[in-house]
């Protein structure tokens, strides 16, 4: 195990309790002294532990702090292959250190040094249309061929689509989750987080036990956009949870793209509105490219020729698998081994019984 300072384990034994609030946890590690003894220390503040939890709470605390205590916690944490950084730490996130309310811990599991890469968000909502999840599929696919380490969340939609997307075409993937390393949110998803720990990084600023509640979301898209260079808005309605990374984007400065929407697509709307207030409208991933001057990786694909006839006509637009069929001459059970193959390729997208391009550059 890692040899950690007293003031690092102050902060992970001040965490552990998650009924102290944020504010009483800073406070209490800013003025903890040079010479820290733990439990000396949490003793010379009865009274200002008191004041924020109880005094029912603050005993536990005070007869919590002791080195076996201390020790337990880092010693499960090893156990479930989860590391820490703490705001004290040299491998914090420098990115962090000026976004609002910096968490004092970061749990993960995976390769921080991830972070030190070029990084960029993309968000969406989680019912996205399926010509979101095309578009999507086509900035991560690009992006990620292009270098980028993609930060996205864990959600349904935008979200699995981006990590999903990076790592089936040997890209890097960040997941930043609302709740602790051992409830993941929605725990259909457990498979992909443990796809991106091994390739990746999953990231949390809870102790592994909290179960994620409603606030935590907004909460921790802040680290979403504290941690990329630029964050991308794919979908999202006027009060999508989504928003919340776009107003974090704006504050920290950072580049906020967002992708444009016909007025009457409900989901869109929250993007129009975010372009209108000056988000960088983006309907390729090269305007991206472009602006960070980097060069997208095209890879020669070899189709064979009823390959390339299913891509002929899917680059009119999306076409439900009966469209195609009669195009084609072609019963269901004709084309569907055709349209695996090309999904696996990382060529078509599919939302129900339609299916989509993911990329436009293909030869018919």
């Amino acid at each position: 195990m890692k040899n950690y300072s007293k003031i690092e384990k102050l902060a992970v034994f001040l965490d552990s309790f998650l009924g102290l609030e944020y504010k009483f946890k800073y406070q209490l590690l800013l003025d903890a002294p040079e010479n820290l003894d733990i439990e000396s220390y949490i003793k010379e503040c009865e009274r200002y532990i008191s004041s924020a939890v109880g005094e029912n709470e603050y005993r536990t605390i005070k007869n919590s702090a002791t080195n076996e205590y201390i020790e337990n916690i880092f010693f499960e944490l090893e156990k479930k292959n989860i590391f820490i950084t703490t705001y004290f730490s040299e491998d914090y996130p420098s990115a962090l250190l000026n976004i609002t309310c910096p968490p004092l811990v970061l749990y993960y599991k995976g390769d921080l040094s991830v972070l030190n890469s070029d990084t960029f968000g993309i968000v969406g909502s989680r019912k996205s249309l399926p010509i979101s999840i095309k578009i999507t599929q086509r900035y991560a696919l690009e992006l990620a061929g292009a270098g980028f380490t993609l930060i996205t969340g864990i959600a349904e939609g935008v979200d699995k689509t981006v990590l999903t997307t990076a790592l089936d075409n040997g890209g890097v993937a960040v997941s930043i989750i609302a709740g602790g390393l051992d409830n993941i949110y929605p725990k259909s998803h457990s498979e992909i987080i443990n796809r991106v720990a091994e390739n990746g990084l999953v990231l949390s600023e809870y102790p592994p036990e909290t179960i994620p509640k409603p606030f935590h979301f907004p909460v921790r898209n802040r680290l979403i956009a504290g941690l990329s260079k630029g964050v991308l808005i794919v979908s999202g309605g006027k009060t999508s949870g989504t928003l919340y990374t776009a107003e974090y984007a704006n504050d920290f400065g950072k580049d906020l793209f967002a992708i444009p929407y016909s007025v009457d697509i409900p989901s869109g709307a929250g993007c129009n509105d975010l372009i209108k207030k000056g988000a960088l409208l983006t309907d390729t991933p090269q305007d991206i490219l472009d602006f960070y001057v980097k060069t997208a990786k095209k890879e020669n694909v070899k189709l064979t020729d009823e390959e390339k006839q299913i891509v002929a006509l899917l680059k009119d637009g999306s076409l439900h698998i009966e469209k195609l069929c009669t195009a084609l001459s072609k019963q269901v059970f004709e084309i569907t081994p055709l349209l695996s193959v090309l999904e696996i390729k990382g060529l078509v997208v599919k939302s129900g019984n339609v299916y989509g391009l993911t990329r436009n550059d293909l030869e018919d």
